[in-house]
């Protein structure tokens, strides 16, 4: 087995890297800044056309990590090998919610790029409100999920445990 990662693992993560902090940030941003209208507009057409396209690349992503596994240098303690699986396994159900209730929360149809519409599924605003609410909570848990998981890799790197040279650093 590799000390790596394989590409389409380290590409997808890399993407999904991108694509998660930018709309965690922005939406961070939308929430808690003062800002015209326009702005909110365009980083919520933004970030709505971005997370649609990563539901298929994330779902690729856990059956690459599923059919690929993970690099068998013994970098980590059998203790830290399975504290980072559950961190993992943390990081993607979070995410996995993060996209669904982002999804079942529209209250209009999902404008990707201005390329294609999505239709939305819930029209009960009682509905889409309990959505949008648990999508909220699961954007502040995936925010607190990421800096633990960038922590966890800068301290391990610290360390002289080169975990970054798994996913082709």
């Amino acid at each position: 087995m590799s000390s790596r990662y394989s590409w389409p693992q380290i590409w997808l993560h890399w993407i999904s890297a991108a694509i998660i902090i930018w709309a965690t940030l922005s939406g961070f941003y939308v929430a808690l800044f003062n800002h015209d209208l326009q702005r909110e507009s365009w980083i919520g057409f933004l970030n709505v056309s971005l997370t649609t396209i990563y539901i298929p690349l994330f779902m690729l992503r856990i059956w690459f990590a599923w059919r690929h596994g993970k690099p068998d240098d013994s970098l980590l303690s059998q203790k830290e090998e399975k504290l980072a699986a559950a961190g993992h396994l943390l990081l993607y159900s979070n995410i996995a919610l993060v996209l669904v209730t982002g999804v079942m929360m529209m209250e209009k149809p999902l404008n990707v790029f201005g390329l294609f519409e999505l239709p939305y599924l819930l029209h009960d605003t009682s509905i889409t409100g309990f959505f949008n609410t648990l999508h909220i909570i699961s954007c502040m848990t995936l925010g607190i999920l990421i800096v633990g998981h960038i922590l966890a890799v800068v301290c391990h790197q610290l360390k002289g445990k080169p975990l970054l040279r798994r996913m082709g650093w």
